[in-house]
């Protein structure tokens, strides 16, 4: 038979037990219910040139628990959004409400180069009762390259719209549309391009026309305005000058001590 001593640590370790489970049970619940309001980015890059501004949609999505209910964060009464940046930054606008839509639209201008992040505050509220939540967006800041050329309308007729697009290593990087273009008229457009993601060693950059319609999705080669290479040097990681740096100096104290030791030891009597 079981002793009495043994019985209670039994007992107590089901009692034990038991808990938590139980606790274990009301934290699945309050996870699975705790409010999820998320700002998100639906479209917007995470890479930018400096001085180049960018337009970000933001969506307040998610739910949340007003009076006990769950509710959805496009069911709220009022919505806001605040931006902000650990880069210098020019935002527009800062701050934002609405009480007809959970989508907001903010332009981001960053003056200077690096990486940083876009801070999304969100505020919904329902009867009275106001929640909140934010997102961090990393992004890169770089100054781009910059590509110009004169595009001529060849021909002597009027030219609706016009096409231009820069090609890196036959790629197409990025385009431009030219309207309304007369005869043999000139126009001179800038490219903003990166060297960012392509690797050491020589490549080409070429700039082509298209004089198709604009409803062909497709960019079509139709003329040649610029053709040129260029070289995207090997980084040499700052850690490599580093380490070099602390070896140098190492080397150098090391053979002053020595040399130190040495005079010493030719002043010693004997």
């Amino acid at each position: 038979m079981m002793d009495a001593k043994k019985f209670t640590v039994s007992v107590s370790m089901l009692l034990l037990l038991s808990m938590s489970l139980l606790a274990g049970v009301q934290v699945s619940e309050g996870a699975r219910e705790s409010p999820r309001i998320d700002p998100r980015v639906v479209e917007g890059p995470d890479e930018l040139f400096v001085n180049e501004t960018e337009t970000y949609r933001i969506e307040i999505d998610g739910f949340f628990l007003a009076n006990g209910k769950k509710v959805e964060a496009n069911e709220a009464d009022n919505w806001s959004l605040t931006t902000e940046s650990n880069l210098q930054t020019t935002i527009e606008p800062l701050e934002q409400e609405s009480t007809d839509s959970n989508i907001f639209n903010v332009t981001v201008t960053v003056h200077e180069e690096g990486k940083g992040h876009l801070n999304f505050i969100a505020y919904c509220s329902k009867n009275g009762q106001v929640f909140y939540s934010e997102r961090e967006f990393s992004i890169v800041s770089e100054k781009p390259e910059s590509t110009s050329v004169r595009i001529k309308n060849p021909t002597d007729t009027h030219i609706e719209e016009m096409r231009v697009g820069l090609y890196i290593d036959g790629n197409l990087k990025t385009t431009q549309t030219l309207s309304d273009m007369g005869p043999e008229e000139e126009r001179q457009i800038t490219f903003q391009w990166s060297k960012r993601g392509i690797e050491p060693g020589e490549h080409t950059i070429e700039i082509w026309a298209d004089y198709s319609s604009a409803e062909n999705e497709d960019f079509n080669k139709q003329s040649m305005i610029m053709s040129r290479t260029f070289q995207v040097e090997e980084e040499t990681s700052n850690l490599i000058y580093a380490g070099i740096i602390v070896a140098v100096m190492g080397a150098g104290s090391l053979i002053f001590f020595w040399y130190r030791r040495r005079r010493k030891k030719r002043r010693r009597p004997w």
